[in-house]
């Protein structure tokens, strides 16, 4: 299987964004090797323009894979897989460390965190 037939109504993608960097985005129809129609998270319509195979937007990960604790567990590791991964952890979990493999991934809170106490 080539990584263009992933591409198909209902896959879920990563579109660059200027605000955020990187938005959820769903396939809203197959894609015919020119052309992957979208549909962003904010319900609006868009259309990319293929003309090579980098052209294509990232896969998203499946949800039972958001917040994993090691990052090598991801069925895609790229930019915005790892961003939105550790954002899920930090902002929504508190978790501020994080493992890529045998590397920790730590992220300054610029505040304290009550995950420390005089056990540990």
């Amino acid at each position: 299987m080539s990584t263009k037939e992933l591409y198909t109504k209902g896959a879920r993608v990563w579109i660059k964004d200027p605000e955020t960097v990187w938005k959820p985005a769903t396939v809203t129809s197959d894609f015919d090797g020119k052309s992957l129609p979208l549909e962003d998270a904010d319900g609006g319509a868009l259309t990319i323009t293929v003309k090579e195979d980098k052209d294509l937007p990232p896969l998203r990960n499946p949800d039972i894979l958001i917040g994993e604790n090691d990052l090598t567990s991801l069925s895609y590791l790229h930019e915005p897989a790892v961003l939105h991964n550790l954002e899920v952890r930090f902002v929504d979990r508190n978790e501020i460390y994080t493992y890529c493999g045998i590397v920790l991934v730590a992220i300054n809170p610029y505040f304290e965190l009550q995950i420390y106490n005089n056990d540990t």
